[in-house]
């Protein structure tokens, strides 16, 4: 008697490029890419007005495409005179240094809190990441009183030090919570085979495990970076003329008599690129050594 062969049943799914799509997989690619298209409009839409003429950007029906001008950057650059009086490069040198300073500060600090809390147990440690956590949770807008009080006496009112450490203030939880979570997931063997080897605690981190944690401490500093570069509340209430930033500068144009808003979507342009340039220079450290170094055998 004959065994009966049956036919192989088809998987259910689309063939793309040599490989079989299943519907779920499919599904989530759609999904991505919608989201994607949401979170890039508002940014497309601030570039492409910042090449528009004011006569096309207030047209009536929207004009989607028409010829690019750089007017708006000519103003903005001081090329061309406008109606606003305004220092670019001030504005830009002042964000630099403090969302750097900031940046630099609180992963200086926030990087050995993050290894002690997550290496020691010491008494009030959980309160304590409790509290920082709170302090992150606060809003801003609650402490704005306070720290001008502070920087007032301390004298530190409209100077890049005085943002420092307002920024650091809130930077910091941030940095310790990312951090702590990175140095947990890091064997502590490796620290117990440098402590045989006769290193002390600090040349364990220093050597062993601060190589180990680059990825988390880019990713810590990205994050921190863009809280402080776009941070337009501490800066408009603890500066004035010598310490404004660029996100200060963008506010000035809006005026009682309209708002300018292709200078203003050029400075945002301006706003945007340098961050973007920096994840997209450090972005392979984001992924490098997260599966390598400790997890290697």
């Amino acid at each position: 008697m004959r065994s009966e062969q049956s036919a192989p049943v088809p998987s259910r799914g689309t063939r793309l490029g040599g490989r079989r799509w299943k519907a779920a997989e499919v599904t989530i690619v759609v999904a991505l890419i919608f989201a994607c298209i949401v979170f890039a409009f508002p940014i497309v839409m601030v570039i492409s007005v910042s090449f528009k003429a004011p006569i096309d950007i207030m047209a009536t029906p929207a004009r989607w495409l028409s010829p690019p001008t750089f007017e708006n950057y000519a103003a903005l650059l001081g090329w061309r005179t406008s109606e606003f009086q305004f220092d670019l490069w001030l504005h830009f040198r002042n964000s630099v240094l403090a969302a750097s300073g900031a940046t630099l500060l609180s992963i200086l600090l926030g990087t050995p809190a993050a290894y002690a809390f997550a290496r020691q147990r010491f008494r009030g440690s959980q309160p304590t990441l409790l509290f920082l956590l709170a302090v992150r949770m606060l809003p801003p807008i609650a402490t704005v009183i306070p720290l001008f009080l502070i920087m007032r006496q301390l004298r530190l009112i409209d100077s890049i030090t005085g943002l420092v450490i307002a920024y650091t203030t809130f930077n910091l939880p941030f940095i310790v919570w990312i951090m702590r979570s990175f140095f947990l997931d890091l064997p502590g063997e490796l620290e117990e085979a440098s402590f045989i080897d006769g290193a002390t605690r600090w040349q364990a981190f220093r050597l062993v495990i601060l190589p180990l944690s680059v990825p988390g401490i880019v990713a810590s500093a990205i994050f921190g970076l863009m809280l402080a570069w776009n941070d337009f509340l501490f800066a408009i209430i603890l500066t004035s003329r010598n310490a404004p930033t660029l996100p200060v500068m963008t506010a000035g144009f809006v005026t009682d008599q309209g708002v300018s808003w292709g200078i203003m979507m050029a400075a945002g342009t301006v706003i945007i690129l340098p961050v973007l340039l920096f994840t997209l220079f450090v972005q392979r450290y984001l992924v490098s050594g997260l599966t390598a170094g400790a997890l290697k055998g």
